[in-house]
Parts: C-alpha cells; structure tokens; sequence
C-alpha cells in the first residue's frame, strides 16, 4: 500500500491560486463540521452539568457518578482506532451517518435517563457516535476538495471544535439556570439528525482502493484494550490512588497491549495500523508535538474554571464568560490557518504556534494573583487558543497531506487518539497536583501546574523547530502540481 500520495485531485479546476472548489465540497465540510463540533460542545456542556447530576442522582455512589464525568472520555479514546480503519474500508459516508444516528440515540437516552446506571451506559452509546463521526467527518470531506486546498478544509473543520467550546459554557450556564441538566443532552439529538438529513445532498461515498484482507478483529480488541487501559488508569487515578492495585494494573496492561499490537499490527495483512505510516518520520514526530502540546492543551481548560470557581468566586455563567478568550480566538485564527498553512508550510506556523503557546502556559507564572485581576489574565487564555490554533490543525494537515488517500480515516482516528492519551494524562497530573483543597496561597500553588504545562509545550517547541522534517520550497510546489 502506497504511503505517499501527491497526486492532485481531480476536483481541481487549475493549480496554484487558480484552483476552483465545487460548491458539493462546501456543503460536505458544512455537514461534517457540523457533525464534530456536536463532540466539542457535548463534553464541556457534561462537564458543568456534573454538580446538577450529581444532586439528581444523590443516593448515586461517588464512583457510579464519576463514571459519567469519564466514560465518553474513555470510550470515544479507545475506540477511535478501530473507528478510523473501519471508516477508510467500509465507506466514510456510512460510518459518518452511523455515528451521528448512535450520537443522537445516545444523548436522548442520557437525558431520559431514570438513574446514573441508564445515565452511563447512555454517555457509552455517545461515545460510540462520537468515535465514528470524529475521523469520518473530516475523511468523507477531504476527497471533495483539491489536494492543495487540503489545510484549508482541515483548518475550517477544526475551527468548528473550539467555536463549539466557546459557546458551550455560556450557552449550558443559561440553559442550567432555566432548565434542568437534561436539556444539555437533550439538545444534541435534532442536531445530529440535521446534519444526518443534510448529508443525503451534499455527501459522496468514498473509501479506500485497497481493502484486500479480512480486518483483524484479534488486533482491534488488543488496540482497543490498551488505550481504554491507559486513559482509565490516567482518569481515575487521582481518585483511587495512583498505588492502588486497579490503576497500576490498568497501566501495566497498557505497556503490555501496546507492545503486542506493535506486533500484530507488523504480522497480520490488514492490520488495525498501517506500521509503515506511522513510522515515517514526519508522522512520527507529528504526533510527539502532538502528545506534548495536547498534553497541556485540553487540561488547561480544566485548571481554569477550576480557578475562578474555587479561587476567585465565579459562578459558573461568569466561568462561562471568562473562558471565552481562548475558544473565540482559537476558532478565527484557526479558520485563517488554512490560507496561511497554503503560502508559508505548515512546518512554519506549527512552530510560531508552538512558540506563542509556550509564551501563554508561562503567562500566568508572572501575572496570576489571589484576588481577581481578570483583565491582566485574559491574554493567557486568549494566547494559548492563538497558539494552539497555530500548531494543532496545521499539524494535523501536514500529516494527512503526507499520507496516501486510502488512510485518511485511520491517521486522523490515530493522531486523535494520541490527542486523548495525552488530554487523559495532563488532565489526571493536573487534578493530582490542585487537589480537593483550597491552598493558603493559591495562586503559587495553581503556578506549579501551569508551569508543568509550560515545560511541556516549550518541549513541543523544540520537537518542531528542531526535529520536526521540513518541507523545501520545491517540494511543496511540486505537490501542486
């Protein structure tokens, strides 16, 4: 199987700044940005209904309720391996339709869910969905558009998942203080089946060429196994006890698994990942930044609602508001990314990205304070999304554009695994280090956090300014070509 494809799409009507895009190509990135930011807005909405469900379901157990906050986490990270390979070789249409049909069952049983047993076992369905939306969405797009407006697409579609964020805490702090949690469920079921009905117009089947061989269904179970292993033990660890016999068990059935799916995936003909894809050097570096940067990135937005609720007081519309900084900007640098990654490289923007995150996770070192000082924070926030948008989707493009068609459903599904894996981790260290306490001086002690997290993305700096293969001037005009 090819690795490399630099041939262009037959979709283009010209090369250079004269390729055309078919008005069919915008609709089908419309559907499927639809279909992604129902995730993003989905787990934050989750995160600040957990005290109402948490009072519903008081005879609940603390872990039964923890299990609601963790298992979409759990369950959309351990299954989109297995989702992206199944979407490249069945169709990416049909596995994008499945998904959003499981996403809506799932959200409306949560919100009539009569107890937090039917309540997790309903987020689990959600994560079914959302495992297969989240590679199928952006592979059933690309094959509409020109190679060369690739990053463009991939820019566009991920704006849709921190615009979604963005709106998600003031919109789910309005809708909570109307109306009960189950609205916050609720809601995400017509979506899904909008962009269900819209996707009859507007999207084409596509598939890889190459789906000789039977898929290892021995090689799935062992994927699987070992990344729900690592993100359960990473979830719960701060709560069991990172020395009790369930945590250091599940970690050490991680290192086990993933050596033997290495070994499968090296053995079987149609394994569950494509080995030689991941070990070319681009991929392979790609998705180190990606781990260091993601590592920090999807914990921040943990640690500072956390702040200003504990710490500074905010209600949870306030938090809502506070936070709005990094999405907003995040979502229109990252929709600008696209033009840019086209007439620089991406290998320059993921490191000025790197570079202006490292600048934010650093900020709050220098500038938090125990008493409120919202003015002189807000850059962090604002920064880090500026960064992050700079780094995560152009480096994402770069990945896909350096891999043959046939793999865009698994690569995306890979490097959004990793994505996770490194989210569960920080996000564990994260809520390790804060605690259940309010410190004598909190500010210092949140610092120990943030400057953690600064060590990591200044790490993703050095990884891409340094290591990261470049692209040179010609090779990138005779990929347009």
């Amino acid at each position: 199987m090819a690795v490399t494809d630099r041939a262009s799409s037959s979709t283009s009507a010209a090369t250079g700044n004269g390729v055309t895009v078919s008005g069919r190509a915008w609709r089908a990135l419309a559907v499927g940005s639809l279909g992604y930011s129902l995730m993003s807005f989905n787990t934050t909405a989750t995160n600040l209904a957990f005290g109402d469900i948490s009072a519903d379901f008081s005879s609940a157990s603390a872990g039964a309720l923890s299990w609601v906050a963790s298992i979409f986490f759990i369950g959309m990270a351990s299954l989109l391996l297995v989702a992206g390979r199944v979407t490249d070789r069945i169709g990416r249409r049909r596995i994008f339709r499945a998904g959003l049909v499981t996403f809506a069952v799932g959200s409306a049983l949560s919100a009539a869910a009569p107890s937090v047993y039917v309540l997790i076992l309903a987020r689990l369905i959600t994560s079914a969905g959302g495992a297969m939306i989240l590679p199928s969405s952006l592979a059933v797009v690309l094959p509409e558009f020109p190679k060369e407006k690739h990053p463009s697409a991939i820019a566009l579609w991920s704006a849709t998942g921190p615009l979604a964020s963005a709106l998600a805490p003031g919109l789910s702090a309005l809708l909570l203080s109307v109306a009960s949690w189950r609205i916050l469920f609720l809601i995400s079921a017509p979506i899904a089946l909008v962009a269900l009905v819209a996707s009859f117009g507007s999207l084409a089947e596509s598939q890889a060429e190459n789906r000789s061989g039977t898929l290892d269904v021995l090689g799935v179970l062992i994927g699987t196994a070992a990344v729900a292993s690592v993100v359960f033990g990473a979830s719960f660890g701060s709560q069991e006890g990172w020395a009790s016999p369930i945590i250091v068990g599940s970690f050490v059935a991680g290192v086990l698994l993933f050596p033997l799916l290495v070994l499968r995936c090296r053995r079987h003909p149609a394994p569950l990942l494509n080995l030689e894809v991941f070990t070319l050097p681009p991929v392979a570096v790609a998705n180190v930044a990606n781990m260091l940067l993601n590592f920090a990135g999807l914990a921040t937005w943990l640690v500072w609602p956390l702040y200003f609720g504990r710490i500074w007081g905010f209600s949870k519309l306030e938090t809502g508001m506070a936070l709005l900084p990094g999405p907003i900007l995040s979502g229109i640098v990252t929709a600008m990314g696209g033009r840019l990654t086209e007439r620089f490289g991406h290998e320059r923007l993921v490191r000025v990205g790197a570079f202006i995150a490292t600048i934010a996770s650093a900020w709050p070192l220098v500038f938090l304070r125990d008493e409120p000082h919202y003015l002189w924070i807000s850059p962090a926030m604002g920064l880090f999304g500026m960064g992050w948008s700079l780094t995560q989707p152009p480096l994402n493009a770069g990945v896909l554009q350096r891999v043959s068609a046939d793999l865009y459903g698994e690569v995306n599904a890979s490097f959004n695994t990793v994505r996770n894996i490194a989210g569960a981790l920080g996000i564990a260290v994260a809520v390790t280090m804060i605690g259940k306490e309010t410190p004598a001086h909190p500010a210092a002690f949140y610092n120990r956090v943030f400057a953690v997290f600064a060590v990591s993305v200044f790490l993703c700096w050095v990884v891409l300014a340094f290591v990261y293969p470049r692209v040179s001037a010609n090779a990138r005009a005779q990929a347009r070509t």
